[in-house]
């Protein structure tokens, strides 16, 4: 697994567990983030096209 990779699941990890943590401490509504992050992640199986992945590799030299 490339250090890309590695770095581009470790933001969405922290997404959804940023959503989830908020909607059972702040606020319900904040499970929202997760449901974004979940439907872009399936947008990008059929486009090939991942904000996060786009932005990772161009922050990041393999």
């Amino acid at each position: 697994m490339t250090k890309k990779i590695k770095i581009h699941d470790g933001i969405v990890v922290a997404l959804i567990l940023t959503s989830v943590a908020g909607a059972w401490f702040i606020d319900p509504r904040c499970i929202a983030l997760a449901g974004l992050t979940s439907l872009i992640m399936i947008s990008s199986a059929f486009t090939g096209f991942c904000p996060v992945h786009y932005a990772v590799g161009k922050l990041v030299q393999d």
